[in-house]
């Protein structure tokens, strides 16, 4: 299957080849020019960091949150979830990956730094330090087209094409292979942060990463009317008392901020609202960890989403 570029993402300086430098390419916070093709890569964020390794690409550095205390990441597959055990090197931390520590990046001599539109304040100075993209990766779709920008920057087009057509192919079969009670069901798919909000729910719809994905293994999503326009990532909030009227054949519960799954499984099963969902009373509620199904939002999250929830199908 060939991928169609859209031509936002095409090369705009008309002289170099498909493979050649400089290059141009337009992203969420404008356009950005390389010279050489990028050896040292910065990854700001989780997002960012399964589009590169997606590509093949090994980061020098990585920003996760600025609580992290570590100089670098020297044991990634306990240091950075899901995505660790793909990591073979060991890169440097740069802080919070929208507010980086430019002191550590500029002694790193990045060629591409490479984060997502919330550090859109800082643009301005990262690209001082080094030529940097950022990508929207919320909606549905997202990470497919910053794939294919992502793979013009670094002269791999190629494995950006085979990405796509590998996941498009890896999706459909999943699809196919949702077990039979669950094929085409109705389903309410909802964060949930617990604690003090843990009778507040909000409820994602088709837009969002993670309410496209469900549609795209064949559920129904539930929705509760129209969206808010205020929840970006979201579709609407609601209450304990609205929830239980959104009956849904099966509910998929993401523990969202500091919320556990465990934690969140157990508030589930002691609210009496909740217990009267349909999905409730024959046991079709799946709880899930927000770093995996809402913060990495690329093919091999996806990939692993899907494994998980064969995992919770098993009987």
């Amino acid at each position: 299957m060939r991928v169609l570029l859209p031509l936002t993402l095409t090369l705009l300086t008309g002289a170099a080849g498909a493979a050649g430098y400089p290059v141009t390419v337009t992203h969420t916070s404008g356009q950005t020019t390389l010279r050489a093709e990028p050896r040292r890569v910065v990854a700001l964020g989780p997002h960012a960091l399964d589009l590169l390794l997606s590509l093949g690409v090994q980061p020098v550095g990585y920003g996760e949150a600025s609580h992290i205390a570590t100089r670098d990441y020297g044991s990634p597959i306990r240091q950075i979830r899901y995505l660790g055990s793909r990591v073979t090197g060991a890169p440097i931390n740069v802080g919070d990956r929208f507010n980086p520590n430019q002191e550590v990046l500029l002694s790193m001599k990045p060629d591409l730094i490479v984060g997502e539109n919330y550090a859109a304040a800082n643009y301005p100075a990262l690209t001082r330090l080094a030529p940097t993209l950022l990508f929207h990766g919320i909606h549905s779709g997202d990470w497919q087209k910053s794939i294919v920008t992502l793979g013009r920057a670094l002269n791999r087009e190629p494995q950006a094409r085979a990405v796509l057509n590998r996941h498009a192919t890896f999706i459909r079969r999943a699809a196919q292979d949702v077990p039979a009670p669950l094929r085409g069901a109705r389903a309410l798919v909802v964060w949930n942060a617990g604690g003090p909000q843990r009778d507040v729910f909000t409820v994602l719809g088709p837009r969002d990463w993670t309410g496209g994905f469900f549609q795209s293994l064949g559920f129904r999503l539930t929705l509760p009317g129209s969206a808010d326009p205020a929840l970006g990532e979201g579709y609407r909030k609601v209450s304990s008392e609205a929830l239980a009227s959104l009956d849904a054949d099966v509910v998929f519960l993401i523990a969202s901020s500091r919320n556990t799954t465990a934690q969140a499984r157990r508030d589930w099963q002691a609210n009496p609202l909740a217990q009267r969902l349909n999905a409730s009373r024959s046991g079709r509620v799946y709880v899930l960890d927000a770093q995996l199904f809402s913060r990495l939002r690329g093919s091999i999250a996806e990939e692993l989403m899907v494994r998980e929830l064969q995992r919770q199908w098993k009987p």
